[in-house]
């Protein structure tokens, strides 16, 4: 297989995150107004509301409409009087302060010039611009969520960045650390994909045509 096109996933791929970090903020929020709350709950919801709102068959919104919109659904839940935009924004500038995975730079300086490198990920567009500069990424070309209007796993998501730089869809590799967004998804347009699991996390159903602990594993994928 003759890979010509790698598209990265961001978050959790290429950058880290405090998985719960924003449910947790806004938790405390509550909890600070004098609320009792049951936090395992909160969590719940926080996560199906994320998940129905960027859907296939949800109307779009960006991720700082979801993240205000969640927010305000949780205070009105509970008498809760502060703005919630205002926390919202708070929150999107936070998760702007990300950074790099050791493996990322050397992986990418071994991979220019021999393929084109893309993202491609579910956030909007200057959160992913934010952290790239942070952090000093270049690559040739990113595709956010707010870009293309719709969100991973959706076939239009990849679809669009395929059909946009005419590329073939068997010289495509996805690369990423969600079995859902970014090995099921590509795989239903029939795009390759490669694993990146970082903490050995067992094997479900859902099975990519590659799987690595670190993305300098990819040398011996592509080339």
């Amino acid at each position: 297989m003759m890979i010509k096109t790698v598209i990265f996933d961001a978050f959790d791929t290429l950058f880290k995150v405090e998985k719960g970090a924003s449910a947790k903020y806004v938790i405390e929020r509550i909890k600070r107004y004098g609320c009792t709350v049951d936090e395992a709950e909160i969590y719940k919801i926080w996560t199906r509301y994320y998940k129905e709102n960027t859907s296939v068959n949800s109307t779009f919104k960006t991720e700082r409409e979801i993240f205000t919109d969640r927010i305000q659904m949780l205070y009105n839940k509970f008498g809760v009087l502060y703005d919630a935009a205002s926390d919202a924004d708070l929150l999107m500038e936070k998760s702007k302060n990300r950074y790099v995975f050791d493996d990322v730079v050397p992986a990418l300086e071994k991979l220019k010039g021999v393929c084109n490198i893309y993202v491609g990920s579910n956030t909007d567009n200057d959160v992913l611009e934010a952290v790239m500069q942070k952090n000093g990424i270049t690559v040739d070309k990113i595709y956010t969520s707010e870009s293309l209007s719709c969100y991973k796993p959706s076939a239009e998501f990849y679809n669009a960045i395929i059909k946009e730089n005419g590329l073939l869809y068997n010289e495509v590799l996805f690369v990423g650390d969600s079995l859902t967004d970014d090995v099921l998804g590509p795989q239903n347009v029939n795009i390759k994909t490669c694993w990146l699991n970082r903490e050995e996390k067992p094997r479900t159903e859902i099975t990519p045509d590659y799987e690595i602990q670190s993305l300098m594993e990819l040398t011996h994928i592509i080339g």
